[in-house]
């Protein structure tokens, strides 16, 4: 009979210990296949255990009482054992072939223009979208740039987007000479709300720019609706979403563009590294001449037709890329049974909120597991939980703490001067000091995050992410971290 999550919390510290060592046995020999050495130490794919730290003196010293009754569960921030003591994966994974790679590109003796490597490269992961044209370049923001320069979004346009995303987001648009105007985001799925992005519209509007956040798709039934109904470009910010799908069709070319990210936390890296894909000739054309230093596909080398940068890709990354390109589909495959095995352990949990289920979102990008604290029954700062979460073993992330308009850049950006004259200030349609989108604050307050490093361990070890937040949402309930 399968125990639940509270069940397995009250497991015994040895029976637990056996069980998550054999769990990391069994990762570290997944990856062993790969190419990552094995041997008496952790290979590469994985962390070293780390001991656990007694938080006891310092948990009086902060004046946190343990409610009577939780003895035999102590959490672990008050001195108790943790749920879990075996590693986590580490990232990146890498063994062999990247070695092989980045080697057989060193002797090519072509490391940037005119190599190989990134044209096959930006055909893989094109063919992987289904996507007709790739263009790779240094970045995931230079991706979005590049996204937003070659759909024709100029200066003072308006550009409406979500607040629950990375700076990169609304700072691509600000480097385009345009204005992001923000809309209210889904309570159940993180992502842009299509309603309030409609009422954000403005005369002069010109594009959505939609984010697919952890890997999840937006809502693009009806955001290509909206885009096709009030003229706008659609641009996605796909830089969480390798191989995730709406509907069966994968994410970045459902609209007119959509950008990727390759950066050391991404679920494919090359340490930094960007992708745009687009299926229309003429987005790919000024997209790769804007990469290019404004040239032209086949043209000659000091001809310069567009006002474009450099912006292109090393072979170096590609060669890293294309190896872990061959390793994504086994490894996202394994990261999506994590989240189901989430899905299923953590329902029931008092306190602990899902996200909303939808038939269309037919693959997840798997980036990041998102779970929000109901505030009626767990009245204690997220930061507290999710303190007490890393103490029982499990590396929870607080994600982002405050709705991207509340950043201090744009302060900097209101002062500085606009295209045509005066101050971007001046172009804002409210300064962004005076935004209020409930939901998103809401999201910001509550919301838990399990990254994909997390994941990468399977849905073997999820049953430990289970027991600590049943035991740790549990001791909240009853009191343990005092008032809020």
């Amino acid at each position: 009979m399968r125990r639940t999550p509270a069940a397995r919390a009250r497991a015994s510290t040895s029976g637990r210990s056996a069980a998550n060592e054999s769990s990391a046995r069994w990762a570290w020999a997944s990856t062993s296949g790969s190419g990552v050495s094995t041997g008496h130490l952790p290979p590469p794919g994985l962390a070293r255990p780390r001991p656990a730290v007694n938080h006891a003196s310092r948990s009086a010293a902060g004046g946190r009482r343990e409610p009577e009754g939780l003895v035999e569960r102590k959490l672990a921030i008050f001195g108790g054992a943790p749920v879990r003591r075996a590693p986590w994966p580490e990232w990146p994974v890498w063994g062999e072939p990247e070695e092989r790679a980045l080697l057989d590109a060193l002797r090519s003796g072509r490391w940037g223009v005119g190599g190989e490597r990134v044209p096959a490269f930006e055909r893989a992961y094109a063919d992987l979208h289904r996507a007709k044209h790739a263009v790779a370049c240094c970045n995931g923001t230079i991706a979005l740039q590049i996204a937003l320069v070659a759909c024709g979004i100029e200066p003072g346009d308006h550009v409406v987007t979500s607040p629950y995303t990375f700076m990169a987001t609304a700072l691509s648009i600000l480097a385009v000479g345009a204005i992001p105007v923000f809309a209210d985001v889904e309570r159940g799925t993180h992502n842009l709300d299509p309603r309030s992005a409609e009422a954000a519209i403005t005369s002069k509007t010109t594009a959505i720019m939609p984010v697919h956040i952890g890997g999840r798709p937006a809502d693009m039934d009806a955001f290509r609706e909206l885009a096709e109904r009030r003229g706008l470009r659609l641009i996605e910010d796909a830089a969480q979403a390798w191989t995730a799908a709406w509907r069966g069709t994968p994410v970045g070319a459902l609209g007119d563009a959509g950008a990727f990210s390759f950066q050391s936390s991404k679920n494919l890296t090359a340490g930094e590294g960007g992708i745009v894909l687009t299926n229309d000739d003429e987005i790919y054309l000024r997209a790769w001449s804007y990469h290019n230093c404004g040239r032209r596909p086949g043209g000659a080398w000091y001809e310069h037709t567009f006002p474009g940068l450099n912006y292109r890709l090393t072979e170096l990354q590609a060669a890293l890329l294309s190896a872990g390109l061959e390793r994504l589909p086994g490894q996202q495959r394994r990261r999506r049974e994590a989240i189901a095995a989430l899905e299923r352990d953590l329902a029931g949990i008092p306190g602990l909120l899902l996200p909303d289920p939808d038939d269309r979102v037919t693959a997840h990008g798997c980036h990041i597991f998102m779970v929000r604290l109901d505030p009626e029954e767990i009245p204690v700062p997220k930061a507290k939980i999710v303190e007490a979460l890393r103490a029982e073993g499990i590396p929870a992330h607080p994600g982002y703490t405050v709705p991207l308009y509340r950043q201090g850049f744009f302060d900097w950006f209101a002062e500085r001067p606009a295209p045509g004259g005066g101050r971007f200030a001046d172009l804002f349609p409210r300064p962004f000091a005076e935004y209020e989108l409930p939901v998103c604050e809401e999201l910001c307050a509550t919301t838990i995050w399990i990254k994909q490093d997390v994941l990468l361990a399977g849905p073997e070890a999820m049953g430990d992410v289970a027991a600590a937040f049943a035991k740790v949402l549990e001791a909240a309930r009853a009191g343990a971290f005092g008032k809020s």
